[in-house]
């Protein structure tokens, strides 16, 4: 049990710790979390479905800005590893993770508060140009810090918390859990309505439509849709922008000269530093902090770039110095950019190029408002939805394929994008973002055509995973009338989809998501208790 509690330790520190997004990124995501704990504690297929289930609560979560509205990564790991440990069903598991996603907040603010202190520890390794310390505590001693925070909870958890949560569930009425299980079909609406929020409007909800009432009644399943909504998302881009329009037009060509080849420099950077500098550059949040957010993975990142650039300890000293103030984007997926103009930069600078160390600041500072923003919207409200959505579909129907291929797709996508647009902004330097985001009216159609692929899939699984019935019946003289049975024939499915548009409205009034899902749980369990909504099973 000693080696199980530790690898379910480590797990929640990659859930919660932000060690590296190829990895962090999708490993915080209760699909991926949930089978790999149910794996490590022997019980995969609970695992899965309730990684699956939890998950769904979280279809519209989106962490910007450094902002959480709910640690996902503990309610994924935790409230797997309970459920598992209780034996219970994994209809209870969205039961245990969303209090404990809540409460998790609260060690994610412990921990972006203790790397304060990890920051100040890097200024003086600049200010001493001790460029081979910086790792030890830009990456190293916030990681611990990170083990400490989120591992020790989950290890002492499956350590001793085993029988604890198996005679807690016996004691649970058989009532109440039928009632909470009213409440895990409910719950599934917020995720739905967060992305509706997010993602439509009077022109695009259609979509949500169509797929909601595709799945409904043509029995289409998630993949046949999301084949649909691509190819609706392609003619929607080709029939709104011209070949000239293109995201990524001609002056982006791949086989553009770089700065380093036009110009006779004397130092200059390697195909193997830029790799190195995007790579490392993927873990920009290893030392997130609430004082300068990114400042420690990214000046982490620089490291190879200011090795072979600068040789004079005064030199470095100021280099790393540039790279330890405030800054904060998305840094995977669009965000890769801003490192790769910074190389290119930096490789001015150091062949004698007159620009100042404000200049270059002041650049990332611009650049990062606009490239959060897109990568955000990119990332957490287009592809990660539709490929959980997928992954989601699949594991719940007991198929371990669906935390995989939603792992492959979504950090395969992550590096192709991120690799692609680092490599633009180092050969394009400066120029390169006005002629990523230049034509503010391509970068709309795309959105617009990622969106409506977005609303098909999120439509049918609204369709497939928010669950209500009702057992009320009519008496007429001697006839009885089954209410259900009545909504049926008017329209399937009418009262889950009735439930989503009922979040999205509460969602488009500033509710909080806090406050909804206490209200969701109310509406179920009182439900069920009047004999109003009905458990399924």
């Amino acid at each position: 049990m000693i080696f199980q509690a530790l690898l379910i330790a480590i797990l929640a520190n990659l859930a919660c710790g932000r060690v590296w997004s190829p990895i962090t990124w999708p490993f915080c995501y209760p699909l991926v979390t949930g089978t790999l704990v149910g794996i490590i504690l022997g019980e995969p297929q609970l695992g899965l479905v309730a990684g699956a289930t939890i998950n769904l609560a979280y279809l519209g979560w989106i962490s910007a800005g450094g902002a959480m509205p709910g640690n996902i990564g503990v309610a994924g790991v935790y409230g797997t590893a309970i459920t598992i440990l209780a034996k219970a069903s994994p209809e209870l598991a969205l039961t245990f993770a969303i209090p404990l996603g809540l409460l998790g907040v609260l060690l994610w603010q412990l921990q972006m508060t203790l790397n304060i202190f990890w920051v100040h520890r890097c200024d003086a390794n600049a200010e001493k140009g001790e460029i081979n310390k910086i790792w030890l505590n830009a990456a190293l001693f916030p990681q611990l810090t990170s083990l400490l925070v989120n591992g020790l909870p989950a290890f002492l958890l499956v350590m001793f918390g085993g029988d604890f949560m198996m005679n807690l569930v016996d004691k649970i009425p058989q009532s109440l859990v039928n009632a909470l299980g009213v409440t895990s079909g409910l719950i599934p609406a917020l995720g739905v309505g967060m992305l509706l929020n997010f993602l439509a409007n009077k022109q695009m909800i259609i979509f949500f439509i169509i797929g909601f009432f595709a799945s409904t009644y043509l029995k289409l399943g998630i993949m046949p849709l999301a084949i649909l909504g691509a190819c609706l998302a392609v003619y929607k881009y080709f029939s709104a922008t011209s070949d000239s329009e293109g995201l990524l037009d001609s002056n982006l060509d791949e086989n553009a000269d770089s700065a380093s080849e036009v110009k006779n420099y004397s130092v200059k950077l390697k195909k193997s530093d830029l790799i190195k500098h995007w790579l490392i550059g993927l873990g920009a949040e290893i030392g997130y902090n609430y004082e300068r957010m990114q400042a420690s993975g990214n000046v982490l990142a620089m490291v190879p770039i200011i090795k072979r650039l600068y040789k004079n300890p005064e030199d470095i000293s100021a280099a790393l110095k540039r790279y330890l103030v405030f800054f904060n984007t998305e840094p995977s997926f669009v965000g890769t950019v801003i490192p790769g103009i910074c190389a290119s930069i930096e490789e001015e600078k150091a062949n004698g190029a007159d620009i100042s160390d404000e200049m270059i600041n002041g650049l990332r500072t611009g650049l990062m408002g606009p490239m959060a923003g897109i990568g955000d919207s990119l990332a957490g409200g287009i592809i990660y939805p539709i490929t959980i959505s997928i992954g989601c579909s699949l594991a719940l129907q007991g198929n371990m394929a669906g935390p995989v291929l939603f792992f492959v797709i979504f950090t395969g996508i992550m590096l192709i994008l991120g690799y692609n647009l680092y490599m633009i902004g180092f050969r394009q330097g400066r120029s390169a973002i006005m002629k990523i985001i230049g034509n503010s009216n391509s970068l709309t159609n795309l959105t617009s055509a990622f969106a409506i692929l977005g609303l098909i899939v999120v439509g049918a699984m609204g369709a497939e995973r928010v669950f209500l019935t009702t057992p009320l019946q009519v008496t007429i003289g001697e006839t009885s009338v089954v209410l259900q049975e009545v909504l049926d024939g008017l329209v399937k499915n009418l009262l889950p989809f009735g439930v989503i548009m009922g979040t999205w409205g509460l969602l488009k009034k500033k509710i909080s998501p806090v406050y909804i899902i206490l209200i969701l749980m109310a509406v179920g369990i009182v439900g069920y208790y009047l004999g109003i909504f009905a458990y399924v099973g």
